[in-house]
């Protein structure tokens, strides 16, 4: 008689509900979460995304990063640029039919994450069928769900900008489905679709380059088809990833990396020598490298803790000789070497070391600069590798053995799915994310600086000073944790200049935004900053009687953004109380051209005329001033006759 764990590690329609349902189960708490992190970059701030149906041909055509920049340059500050359209043309097409609901895209990702559950079971099944015979079937349930549950996916899926990396999954995949099925039937449509869905993994993410390689490797190792139909079947993959690297290309250049960043946030192998940016030596690089290479195996067998930044200076600079680093350095040696020298006879060992190690070798930062240490979003298409080879293994420990290998993977399946949803909560919003990995990444200056960030988001619309004050004071000590890991982070000096303005301690502002643009001259956030700040120290020297410094300042703002209403009329109003009003009346006029609603600068060119002894043309603008704000007398202090 057979037992319910028999029948349902044997029948393929419950395991497909399963894999559908499961995904939706463990991360239904994030579906009224906001949007967060790289989100505004990709959907909510992305010009083109945001466009709709009308946008896919830019995204196709531009780097992912410059509908969000929106300059020409600005979109290649990450080291290598980034060429993901696919992403990119899935939220274009969410958009243009949902708008930007929050609750729509998380649920995609939901969708996303368990139809690539889905194909990583029959791609299994498929792969493992003639090593494994019946126990296919139950084996790629078991690694499905595993892969399902591992908490350290939950970047991927609860942060919507992560769908990349579930898409470039997915389609590699399927490319690798209709791979198998290709060698079996011997349909040419097959393996057309096959290239297709390469091609579409590529575009995803630039990572799916490898099951160019990943997929022939495990027909050859796992199955016993005819090596020269083998390679001609790869072709197609091959030239799927020569389309995309001639589509990268053109849109990026042949060589993206021919100016690296020098910032420590967007370089990770940058350090300061004296208070001068350098290079780190190949010891520091390899230290840094080897040390994150351990922490992917440790996250792989225990995600906890979790945190989005792995910014410097999170992980510690300890050189190659750290315990950390030299243990990296023996296993992956030792899993290489072993996988290379006994394939012959270890064949699901040299795929599954294939698997995990070539997709994380090109985040590594070996081969090139990625822009960070390391992410737990690195893991995700590489973990893969790393979890067939440990349910392989326990399903050979127990001699193929299905039932008893579900019940010993069962706590585990449990225990990841706890965590999973434990940690979900954490991408409810970027002042929740940020607050939480704060104590796990308490050494990154990045997390510091976005903490201060989303406390000064609220200051704008806050009237009360004390407020301002009691946010700013918690704001300054995070910016002074993340100056004093980083002391040239010109990002967080921008944002403690900010503060300095919220405070309305404009001479200090004016003094932060111009160290700032001494590092960095075309810093156009620091540029507008600091007119504002000459502006305001104008308004406050005047409003203190020195009309001749006030003068200085407002004249240098105005300098600085000849069309701003706001500098014009305080020329105005200085010129005026020096008794010049012919000159005030031409500026306040400027203003009226600048931002012809303004009632403001209609009263004051009414003032203006009214102290030059023109009294029909005097009431003629305050008449102009009431019909656009009628308040705009009593507000001055005047009462309306």
């Amino acid at each position: 008689m057979s037992t319910f764990s028999e029948d349902f590690l044997l029948n393929v329609r419950l395991h497909r509900i399963a894999l559908l349902v499961l995904p939706f189960l463990i991360y239904a708490n994030t579906l009224n979460h906001e949007f967060v992190l790289d989100d505004g970059i990709v959907i909510t701030e992305n010009k083109f995304v945001k466009q709709g149906f009308s946008g896919i041909g830019e995204l196709l055509t531009k780097d992912s990063f410059y509908g969000f920049f929106k300059k020409q340059g600005k979109e290649k500050l990450v080291s290598g640029g980034r060429y993901r359209p696919m992403s990119l043309i899935v939220f274009a097409v969410t958009y243009e039919l949902f708008g930007a609901s929050p609750f729509v895209f998380h649920f995609l990702s939901i969708l996303i994450y368990a139809l690539l559950g889905l194909v990583m079971y029959v791609c299994l099944q498929k792969l493992f069928s003639l090593k494994l015979g019946q126990a296919s079937r139950p084996f790629s349930l078991l690694t499905s769900l595993l892969f399902i549950t591992h908490p350290v996916h939950t970047e991927c899926v609860a942060n919507v900008k992560g769908m990349d990396e579930s898409l470039a999954l997915l389609f590699s995949l399927l490319a690798f489905v209709f791979f198998l099925q290709y060698l079996e039937v011997k349909k040419y449509q097959m393996i057309a679709i096959s290239g297709f869905c390469m091609l579409l993994g590529l575009l995803s993410k630039e990572n799916a380059i490898a099951y160019v390689v990943l997929i022939p490797l495990g027909t050859f190792l796992l199955h016993d088809y005819n090596k020269s139909q083998l390679v001609r079947a790869s072709m197609v993959l091959m030239i799927a990833g020569l389309i995309f690297v001639l589509m990268r290309a053109n849109t990026l250049g042949l060589n993206p990396f021919t100016r690296l960043s020098t910032e420590l946030m967007n370089n990770p192998f940058m350090k300061l020598e004296n208070g001068q940016k350098v290079a780190m030596n190949i010891f520091e690089k390899t230290g840094i490298i080897t040390y994150c290479l351990f922490e992917y195996l440790r996250l792989l067998i225990w995600p906890h803790p979790l945190t989005h930044d792995y910014y410097p200076k999170h992980i510690p600079l300890l050189g190659p000789f750290s315990w950390k680093s030299i243990s990296a350095v023996v296993i992956y040696t030792s899993a290489i070497a072993t996988a290379l020298w006994s394939y012959k006879t270890l064949r699901v060992f040299t795929y599954c070391v294939a698997s995990y190690i070539l997709p994380l070798f090109l985040v590594s930062n070996i081969m090139f600069p990625i822009g960070t240490n390391m992410g737990e979003r690195f893991l995700f298409m590489p973990s893969l590798g790393f979890i067939i080879g440990l349910v392989f293994l326990l399903l050979k420990f127990n001699h193929l053995n299905y039932q008893r290998s579900f019940y010993m993977l069962m706590p585990l399946y449990v225990l990841f799915s706890f965590l999973t949803i434990n940690r979900n909560p954490a991408w409810k919003s970027n002042k929740i994310l940020f607050d939480t990995d704060l104590h796990t990444s308490a050494q990154s200056a990045k997390i510091h600086n976005a903490v201060a960030g989303v406390l000064l988001e609220s200051v704008p619309s806050i009237k009360d000073s004390a407020e301002i004050r009691k946010i700013t004071s918690k704001a300054r000590m995070e910016l002074e944790k993340a100056l004093q890991i980083h002391p040239l982070y010109m990002e967080a000096h921008l944002q403690m200049g900010n503060i300095y303005y919220y405070e309305k301690d404009y001479a200090n502002a004016i003094e932060k935004y111009n160290y700032l643009l001494s590092h960095l001259p075309e810093d156009e956030d620091a540029f507008k900053n600091l007119q504002m700040a000459l502006r305001e120290r104008g308004r406050q020297l005047g409003q203190s009687g020195k009309l001749q410094e006030a003068t200085d300042f407002i004249k240098k703002a105005l300098g600085m953004n000849p069309g701003d209403a706001e500098c014009l009329m305080l020329m105005g109003i200085a010129e005026g109380s020096a008794g010049n009003n012919d000159v005030a009346i031409e500026y306040f006029r400027k203003a009226i051209q600048m931002e012809p609603k303004n009632a403001q600068a209609y009263f004051n060119l009414g003032i203006a005329f009214k102290n030059s002894g023109d009294a029909i043309k005097s009431d003629s603008m305050f008449n102009v001033a009431k019909v656009i704000d009628p308040q705009i007398l009593q507000k001055n202090g005047l009462i309306d006759q």
